[in-house]
């Protein structure tokens, strides 16, 4: 991940914590910011920010103390830990804030002096004034387009999947196996389409081929056929072959010329020697345009 990319990954979990405590979730904003918390000052602020909102005044103290040990002299660490003693020593008394959170490094104004997240008056004074900084609407809105994205996304790859089940069921036939993936539906035969070393498939295998061609009839796909192999003795044990590369380019024009589908449709691949040594060709079929 980028620099430019863990900034931004920061401010938006920075940004979604304090959205959590607006909305008194306080729980899910400590589970979101206390992992990888321990050398971030800001996101230490923060957190210290939410302890003291729910109650937590030991929690809080204790992460303020974690951001002077990071950056000594931290004004809004410093008042944060003087009121919390203060609470402490009864000269205070404490009221949580429930409506306003601060985003990381900014500060609440109350009866004139900075505290932390929460409400510190006298024992005699007046209710406080509260003012709260604006929360960040960069981060806010970058976090909401990177949700809608990602909800974007869920859509397409869950219609994507969707396509590929229902042309995996399509590609069904006797004699073959298909399973839908994430990128393509791959479909096996049941028998072995060549004989040892054979480019061209033998009587069965073209059977095979030519009746299975015709659940491609009208079929808007693509279609990668893959040839395989066995390693030779003393040969190269990765990179295909000159024989696996045959066998598909073989297979390719049956399955064209049996389908009607155009010679373009097909492309063809050689697998590593000895993967899926079983199969002579496996195919990968994907919806035009995927």
């Amino acid at each position: 991940m980028s620099g430019l990319s863990q900034a931004l990954e920061r401010e938006l979990v920075l940004a979604e914590g304090a959205d959590l405590a607006r909305r008194g979730d306080y729980e899910a904003a400590v589970a979101l910011l206390e992992p990888d918390s321990a050398g971030d000052p800001a996101r230490l602020d923060l957190l210290a920010r939410v302890h003291a909102q729910a109650g937590d005044l030991a929690a809080a103290d204790a992460a303020w103390a974690a951001v002077l040990a990071l950056r000594p002299g931290d004004p809004a660490a410093e008042a944060g830990r003087r009121v919390i003693a203060k609470v402490h020593s009864g000269r205070l008394r404490r009221r949580p804030i429930r409506r306003y959170l601060l985003t990381a490094g900014a500060v609440l104004v109350v009866g004139g002096a900075i505290t932390g997240g929460v409400v510190l008056t006298s024992r005699h004074s007046s209710p406080p004034v509260v003012s709260a900084a604006k929360s960040d609407d960069g981060h806010r809105a970058e976090l909401d387009r990177l949700r809608s994205a990602q909800s974007r996304d869920a859509t397409v790859a869950k219609e994507r999947q969707e396509r590929l089940t229902d042309l995996a069921k399509a590609l069904a036939a006797p004699g073959v196996t298909t399973k839908a993936g994430t990128d393509a539906v791959t479909v096996s035969f049941d028998r072995r389409l060549f004989g040892p070393n054979a480019t061209s498939p033998n009587e069965s295998g073209r059977t095979a081929l030519t009746e299975w061609a015709r659940v491609l009839k009208g079929q808007s796909i693509r279609v990668t056929v893959i040839g395989h192999g066995v390693a030779v003795p003393g040969g190269p044990a990765s990179g295909g072959s000159t024989v696996s590369l045959a066998r598909a380019a073989s297979a390719a024009r049956m399955l064209a010329g049996a389908s009607g589908l155009p010679l373009t449709a097909f492309a063809v691949a050689s697998a590593d020697q000895g993967a899926n040594s079983a199969r002579t060709v496996t195919l990968e079929v994907r919806p035009s345009g995927a």
